[in-house]
């Protein structure tokens, strides 16, 4: 079993009603498994499920089909879509 710092940034972090939490895996789980599993221990987790909403690991941006090993993986994080200008 290894711990899984999950973060929430800008207005998801508003959204959701708070900063992160701390996830503990036994196995390898994809970015949108983790999602739906944060879904369950949060309790208002509709935000996360936004379309656009992205997710980073170890501040690299990450697609849903992504493995997160948190063997390996410090942190996982969610945020709202970015944009540049």
């Amino acid at each position: 079993m290894h711990e899984l710092k999950v973060v929430f940034f800008a207005s998801l972090r508003e959204a959701v009603g708070i900063d992160g939490l701390t996830l503990t895996l036994d196995k390898v789980m994809t970015i949108e498994e983790i999602k739906q599993l944060i879904g369950k221990k949060i309790s208002n987790p509709d935000p996360l499920f936004a379309e656009g909403i992205q997710a980073s690991i170890d501040f690299n941006f990450a697609r849903p089909s992504s493995k997160v090993d948190a063997a390996l993986v410090k942190e996982v994080a969610f945020f709202p879509p970015v944009t540049g200008g």
